[in-house]
């Protein structure tokens, strides 16, 4: 067998022989007894800095399917890096009894300086991580990046422990993208199975949505959320997008319409002017009835819409035209739902970049739960 058809599992901590061909025997060519042996007994292991290795442990001989082994040197020490050694055919031998263990325990006891802690060492026995391993070391496997906004990226993660919902560990390289974290930094992950069944490594960066009173204030989050959403309409963005508009205040654009007595005492109030309306800056008109704000509806072919703003300056030249007031959405819908003209929908900063939410999504707004802090 090879190594690349069976992986780390077959040579970790595993006693292999390799036959002894012109190359093998050059590169251990000073180990005792190397010329009168066919074969030669490794046992493997893992240097955090160079690799996989194959510790020489004894020169042997192989007739049919029987194995015969020299003693060990104590004092001589041949490594085979599994780099060199990659394309080499092996066989593992079936230690139960642990004979070769015993025979050769000095050699493998001066490996223990190789060891991981408890938790690195589970994760070499993890079969469904070999898939994403590094070749030659092993503790290093690939993981899928992905943060909303931001296309997946493959970096490479050092592992070095185990946490509550996955694996720990560090960065090796600078992602391309800005996942929020860098080369060096530690980070956990998870392991996942695709769509086509494939078992890779993953952590999503995104961080966890946070809502509160001040945070969604200014507009500025509602705006970020529905930009996210038309970079990459997934179902994600938009739960986004509709959680911090459950949680929102918005602004309406009104038409302000006066009762008909205190429109005739500000007509009047403009004759008694003379036609000089310049007059009449710096007076003060106080309404004797409440003046009726009616929310303004935008038409798109035969279809009309209720349109809300993330902020009054969302509303640019459109705006000016309008008294505006600043309503809670939970408040917005009712308006949306009862108005005369049958809206198709709510319109969301209509002129910038526009986030339409259809009708039938305004039960589903109004039962979800608040995420408020």
């Amino acid at each position: 067998m090879k190594y690349r058809e069976v992986g780390l599992r077959a040579l970790y901590k595993q006693f292999v022989v390799y036959m002894l061909n012109d190359r093998l025997k050059e590169i251990i060519s000073g180990y005792p007894n190397v010329q009168k042996g066919n074969c030669v007994l490794t046992y493997g292991y893992i240097d955090r800095q160079c690799g996989l290795t194959m510790e020489v442990i004894a020169i042997g001989n192989k007739s049919k399917d029987n194995f015969t082994f020299f003693d060990a040197s104590p004092e001589y020490r041949v490594l085979l890096r599994i780099g060199s050694i990659i394309d080499e055919e092996f066989d593992v031998l079936n230690n139960a009894d642990n004979c070769l263990s015993e025979r050769y325990h000095e050699k493998i006891e001066c490996l223990d300086i190789y060891s991981a802690s408890d938790a690195v060492e589970r994760t070499r026995t993890f079969a469904f991580l070999d898939k994403s391993r590094h070749e030659i070391f092993p503790d290093d496997v690939q993981v899928y990046f992905k943060k909303r906004g931001l296309g997946t990226e493959v970096c490479w993660v050092h592992i070095i422990g185990l946490a509550d919902s996955g694996i720990k560990g560090i960065l090796l390289n600078e992602p391309n993208q800005d996942f929020g974290c860098h080369n060096g930094d530690i980070i956990e992950f998870y392991v996942q199975k695709t769509a086509d069944n494939r078992v890779i490594c993953s952590v999503d960066m995104t961080p966890e949505l946070k809502l509160t009173a001040e945070a969604l204030k200014d507009g500025k989050m509602l705006k970020e959320a529905i930009s996210a959403f038309h970079k990459e309409r997934t179902e994600d963005n938009l739960l986004d997008v509709l959680m911090i508009l459950r949680e929102s205040y918005v602004w309406v654009p009104c038409n302000a319409v006066m009762s008909e007595t205190d429109a005739s005492a500000l007509n009047k109030l403009a004759e008694n002017a003379g036609g000089d309306l310049n007059s009449l800056i710096g007076k003060t008109f106080t309404n004797q009835e409440n003046v009726r704000l009616i929310p303004d509806i935008l038409q798109k072919g035969e279809e009309y819409f209720f349109p809300v703003f993330s902020s009054d300056y969302e509303m640019g030249e459109y705006g000016k035209s309008f008294s505006k007031i600043q309503m809670h959405m939970l408040e917005v819908i009712p308006l949306a739902r009862n108005n005369e003209k049958k809206v198709a929908g709510i319109a969301v900063n209509a002129f910038s970049e526009a986030f339409v939410i259809d009708k039938a999504l305004f039960a589903v707004l109004e039962k979800m739960e608040s995420c408020l802090e």
